[in-house]
């Protein structure tokens, strides 16, 4: 593979590309948060049966976004610390956590304050002191891992964050100085890691949850995010034709079809099967999709780039952070006032606040931090310029 041209390590990097993706990857996890998975409620007049079903299993596979983020991270970060290493000789650590600091903290600590000024209001809502340490520790999935889901619902999203600081506390201290070959090497060992973890998780007959917020079971996602950046660093340009992106879009999607419907990975005691094979269908059903978007961007994919549908990408991690918290709100509000039809207008007012808190938090909250990353702390720049 040919070195990159010192030029190009100091050009953008950035692809509007992946901050459109980011959006519709939020849309599928708040469907799977928020929609109903009874197949009854879909069983309405002339809608067969089959097809409440594949509502059903659709919504369920929205699960699979979150290992889609895992992998766009993983890229991301792993590629601008190559190019930083090789325009500067070596990785800046310190630089790395302050920037990541910069981008992660803000957000993450202001969602647990408001989980607990909630928590005054909603007794149902209460934090917990194990709770509230472990995710001000960032070991929030590990919490889950030994007792469950929060009774306080809104921090629980925050979860995956917790996931991947765990992971980028270390990272980091390998790309300083590891070849591409020892990375790919590493990566490899991740997904051996994480198959086997699972594997001694199933046997044991470990909830569908204790797996699912395991760090260790669940760095297939991270290794596919790497093992991408290697293999894809240095290339000028990364270009496949219309057919193939969207046969990758299938692809990817019939493999988190298939995780809907068969795998079960949130039940109470997965089988055998459907955990060891749910999670790498995840990892590679979102490796197509990313290629897919990625192939896109060299000859242009004008709705993909679309100013408005890049934006709501770039607020994305607010949209994620806010969607718990202002359903609760929301579900408090109208709950009490609208007890017929309570829950519907939870759920619309619940979308409309979810995008004010995140648009508004983007702007006055995480802006100010992003800027101060980008002057003091970057070296390759990234995003949108500004």
């Amino acid at each position: 593979m040919s070195h990159p041209d010192p030029k190009e390590l100091t050009e953008r990097f950035y692809y509007p590309e992946l901050d459109s993706i980011r959006f519709f990857l939020f849309c599928a996890v708040w469907a799977y948060h928020m929609l109903p998975m009874q197949e009854s409620l879909y069983s309405v007049r002339h809608v067969p049966t089959a097809l409440a079903s594949l509502i059903v299993s659709t919504i369920k596979a929205g699960m699979c976004s979150l290992d889609v983020f895992f992998i766009l991270s993983a890229f991301l970060i792993t590629e601008l610390l190559l190019r930083e290493r090789e325009l500067k000789g070596t990785a800046d650590l310190k630089a790395f956590y302050i920037r990541r600091l910069l981008r992660i903290w803000p957000l993450y600590f202001f969602v647990i304050a408001l989980a607990g000024l909630l928590s005054l209001f909603d007794r149902s809502q209460v934090v917990g002191w194990a709770y509230a340490l472990s995710f001000l520790l960032f070991a929030g999935n590990w919490i889950m891992v030994l007792r469950g889901f929060p009774q306080a619902s809104t921090i629980g999203p925050l979860w995956s964050v917790s996931f991947e600081e765990q992971f980028y506390l270390f990272w980091p201290l390998v790309l300083r100085r590891a070849s591409k070959r020892t990375i790919c090497g590493i990566a490899i060992g991740l997904v051996m890691v994480g198959t086997l973890s699972r594997l001694m998780l199933l046997l044991e007959h470990q909830g569908g949850d204790p797996i699912w917020y395991n760090t260790f079971a669940r760095l297939d996602s991270i290794a596919c995010g790497i093992l991408l950046a290697v293999i894809l660093h240095g290339r000028a340009t990364f270009r496949i034709g219309l057919p193939a992106r969207l046969a990758l879009l299938l692809m990817g999607g019939s493999a988190w079809m298939v995780v809907g419907l068969y795998c079960g990975l949130h039940d109470r005691v997965p089988t055998l099967v459907g955990g060891l094979l749910g999670y790498p269908l995840m990892s590679l059903g979102g490796v197509a999709m990313v290629l897919s978007v990625l192939g896109a961007a060299q000859d242009g994919a004008p709705f993909m780039k679309h100013s408005g549908l890049v934006y709501l990408g770039k607020i994305s991690y607010g949209l994620y952070a806010y969607h718990v918290l202002s359903w609760r709100l929301s579900l408090q509000l109208f709950s009490r006032y609208h007890p017929t039809h309570g829950w519907l207008l939870s759920w619309l007012c619940a979308l409309g606040v979810t995008f004010l808190l995140a648009a508004a938090s983007f702007k006055w909250l995480e802006s100010p931090f992003l800027r101060l990353k980008r002057r003091k702390f970057t070296y390759v720049p990234s995003g949108a310029a500004s």
